[in-house]
């Protein structure tokens, strides 16, 4: 049997569409790629392959000769089957003229490479509503919420992504080990962790500037004796997630937000931290990602709450979610799952889902004072090309507005450019269906149902996957204690490294 007779089999099991191996004697994925991928052609130590041709004193590829290429283009299989170690499939192959060789595969990473081959979203994504049946399963999917409410998200028993900082802290037994790796699988389900009594004593805060409540929390901490700062507990959770902190043009480490600009004008004048951006304001922020503008955005934001905004309800007017619960501004986080919001927009409105998936946006950030001025370009929605659908499961969200540059459509091609018509000169058509699509997904990303709103307390710290969730916050009123938040970022890598070191696909 040649190389070109090999299929690709997309069984499913009951209601869950996994794929799973099949009896039949055909492997699931391309000879030349299983072959490819034997253990003996990566070196153990390094993981590198040892399978690529060169010379060992000038590095030059060598050059194949006839004879190497024709058999290389002939890789036939001779048998596919269960081994006798159940958990392993043995594939037999006969390239050219060479004697025939024997590779082993583990089921699970047959099945992984497979679905990843195949990009069906629903191998990667499922609905809360499915949380329970997801649970009893052996597989992780990345499960898209909607319907949060602060109430349920507080809730010890009910809560999926609730965690104890005291509980994530360096422990003797495996029990810290577990906590997180269980932190790292409902950062790669949801998107989202919210982690209660988190350290938020603070050197850095001007004495000032402390509302009674925080000197309140500082002196209990001080009580327990223990002189973990918000710095070293926000540094612990990267770690946790990333092993270090991503150095961005806020920073190497930690930064703080607030009205009253940052607090590490001593760390600015030697690290550049920039503070030009709207977070340091008053007024609300839309919803949004963070660092559009960098090539790669971070992969993780580490959110902690140090001190929230202070206002009376009469200095503020109330305002309504559902019509029913009226809240009074103060500087509430809300986010919302742009996994789920993308999914909503692809089953509402296919031509807006197709268009800001393959539509380029470019975003920028410049900083007079520090002299930064990046730019990137990316499309809104980014998915995996799929195998089974028009569209896979999605990559990564790119979303904010205000650092978002006007479009640019296509440029004309030559076949067209000899005679324009009028809508071909103005370009009405491409921004008119712009218009339409970032309405369609802006129209999702106001609905109530979408957005979890919280008030944040002091201690309470959140991690949002950056590429995933995006978030944003009330306005609030300045006053002598200002609203104070301290976090960092984790690079994607370092984020997609940690999952992968856990156990979870990745895309």
């Amino acid at each position: 049997m040649t190389a070109f007779e090999f299929v690709a089999l997309r069984i499913y099991a009951n209601q869950h569409r996994r794929f799973v191996l099949s009896s039949r004697q055909i492997p699931p994925l391309p000879v030349q790629y299983l072959d490819a991928n034997d253990e003996r052609k990566f070196d153990p130590a390094t993981h590198q392959r040892n399978d690529t041709p060169f010379d060992p004193i000038d590095g030059k590829p060598t050059p194949p000769t006839s004879s190497t290429v024709d058999q290389m283009s002939k890789c036939n299989l001779i048998s596919w089957e269960e081994s006798a170690d159940s958990d392993k499939w043995r594939l037999m192959t006969k390239i050219g003229d060479s004697d025939s060789q024997t590779s082993y595969y583990t089921k699970k990473w047959i099945e992984s490479h497979a679905e990843r081959w195949r990009a069906d979203a629903d191998d990667f994504d499922c609905s809360s509503s499915v949380t329970e049946e997801t649970k009893r399963t052996e597989e992780t999917k990345r499960i898209l919420w909607s319907n949060w409410t602060e109430s349920m998200v507080r809730d010890p028993i009910k809560s999926p992504i609730l965690f104890r900082y005291d509980n994530l802290v360096p422990q003797r037994d495996d029990a810290g080990a577990m906590e997180h790796k269980r932190l790292l699988k409902v950062l790669y389900q949801y998107g989202i962790v919210l982690i209660t009594g988190t350290p938020t004593h603070t050197e850095s805060l001007p004495a000032g500037a402390i509302s009674e409540a925080v000197k309140r929390s500082h002196e209990r901490i001080t009580a327990k004796k223990t002189e973990e700062t918000a710095e070293s507990a926000i540094l612990h959770l990267a770690s946790i997630i990333g092993y270090h902190p991503l150095q961005t043009l806020y920073g190497a480490g930690v930064w703080s937000t607030s009205c009253l600009s940052s607090f590490y004008q001593l760390d600015r004048a030697t690290t550049g931290a920039s503070i030009a951006d709207s977070a340091y304001g008053t007024t609300s922020l839309p919803l949004h990602t963070d660092m559009t503008y960098m090539h790669n955005p971070p992969g993780a934001q580490v959110f902690l709450m140090v001190q929230p905004a202070t206002v009376q309800a009469e200095e503020s007017h109330p305002l309504s979610i559902n019509n029913d619960n009226p809240i009074v501004p103060k500087g509430q986080s809300f986010y919302v799952d742009g996994f789920a919001a993308a999914r909503q927009l692809l089953m509402e409105n296919p031509d807006a889902f197709r268009l800001l998936a393959t539509t380029p946006r470019r975003y920028h950030c410049i900083d007079e004072n520090e002299g930064w001025h990046l730019e990137a370009t990316g499309p809104l929605i980014e998915t995996i090309p799929s195998g089974k659908n028009e569209w896979g499961p999605v990559k990564s969200i790119r979303h904010n507005d205000l650092d978002r540059l006007p479009d640019l459509p296509p440029y004309p091609s030559s076949a067209t450019a000899g005679t324009p018509t009028f809508d071909d000169i103005n370009n009405d058509t491409f921004y008119r269906h712009m218009r339409e699509a970032h309405e369609a997904w802006n129209d999702i990303l106001r609905r109530d149902s979408m957005r979890f709103v919280i008030h944040l307390d002091p201690g309470d710290c959140i991690l949002v996957a950056n590429q995933r969730c995006l978030h944003g916050r009330y306005a609030f009123e300045s006053t002598e204690s200002p609203r104070v938040v301290m976090g960092c970022y984790v690079g994607m890598d370092e984020l997609s490294s940690k999952w992968r070191k856990a156990g979870f696909r990745v895309l």
